[in-house]
């Protein structure tokens, strides 16, 4: 049928792509706008994945840096919070001993599942003595110490026990405790303070809140509870604590002490001593939760 007068053919409508190539044909600006949008949010997403990639990939392969180096920014003589901010709050508080600094309370830290930090704090909140131990063969935070006039370092499940003993066999002592049954193994050298080093003590060792790490184990844990026996009833009848001058260790205790890495160092601040702890220095496996410790099966 002819069209009538006045009559058109309907026209077609534009879909949204054609309506946005026309607009774009007649608006340069807008073409160069959307094209930098489009740039942006692609180094925008790039960025992204690669920062969360990065995070990932050093949370579980090259973790240890990172946590060596907050490790590097402690000391003991510092506050708690300066602690806290590099270790987050710590998993345990425990109010621990009246002595002359105060009453003082144990603070243990489990920043990751490979290591502990205890910190020994004052009313204050002052550090007055701390502690690392290593739970992992991998991870390996080293310290230095005052020998004499020189600096010497000990890096833990990686520095044979015995290789740090002259350190202390003058002028130092040993404070150890072994059991064959469930409870804390400790061995620790401890090397007070002195002019040199600020009155600033140390101490290194091992205790079963983690695996000891072996370097040459010859001898059995039959053998170890013989030997601390024999040496707590020569040295302290009536107690249960090997304590005596590390230059009274006989043979067979410098020998146990080549079995193994140290997995714990430990340093107080100037003027304070190791006595802030009631028992053994740093965290003690008796008062962690038992799914967080191994001590079931550490030590030899």
């Amino acid at each position: 049928m002819a069209e009538t007068e006045g009559e058109h053919p309907e026209e077609r409508r534009l879909t949204l792509g054609e309506r946005f190539k026309k607009l774009t044909e007649r608006s340069l600006p807008l073409v160069v706008l959307l094209y930098v949008s489009s740039a942006v949010t692609a180094v925008s997403t790039f960025i992204t994945a690669y920062v969360t990639g990065g995070h990932w990939y050093q949370q579980h392969f090259n973790w240890q840096a990172g946590e060596y180096t907050k490790l590097a920014k402690l000391q003991a003589g510092y506050t708690l919070a300066k602690f806290e901010e590099q270790l987050g709050r710590p998993s345990i508080q425990v109010a621990i001993s009246k002595t002359s600094l105060g009453n003082l309370t144990q603070n243990t830290f489990q920043p990751r599942d490979e290591y502990w930090v205890d910190a020994v704090t004052d009313p204050r909140n002052r550090v007055v003595a701390y502690a690392v131990t290593s739970c992992s063969p991998d991870f390996n935070p080293s310290f230095t110490y005052w020998d004499g006039e020189r600096t010497r370092a000990v890096s833990l499940n990686k520095t044979a026990f015995s290789s740090v003993f002259s350190a202390v066999h003058d002028a130092g002592n040993v404070k150890a405790f072994y059991s064959g049954t469930f409870a804390p193994h400790y061995y620790f050298a401890i090397k007070p303070g002195n002019s040199i080093s600020v009155n600033r003590s140390y101490a290194w060792g091992l205790t079963n809140l983690c695996q000891w790490k072996a370097i040459e184990s010859t001898h059995s844990s039959a053998v170890w509870d013989d030997w601390f026996i024999r040496q707590v009833r020569r040295f302290n009848p009536k107690g249960y604590i090997l304590s005596v001058p590390a230059k009274e260790v006989d043979k067979l205790g410098r020998d146990l002490m080549s079995d193994y890495a140290v997995n714990t160092y430990a340093e107080t601040a100037p003027s304070v001593d190791f006595d802030v702890y009631p028992d053994q220095i740093g965290a003690n496996p008796m008062l962690i939760p038992p799914a967080l410790s191994q001590l079931p099966w550490a030590g030899p």
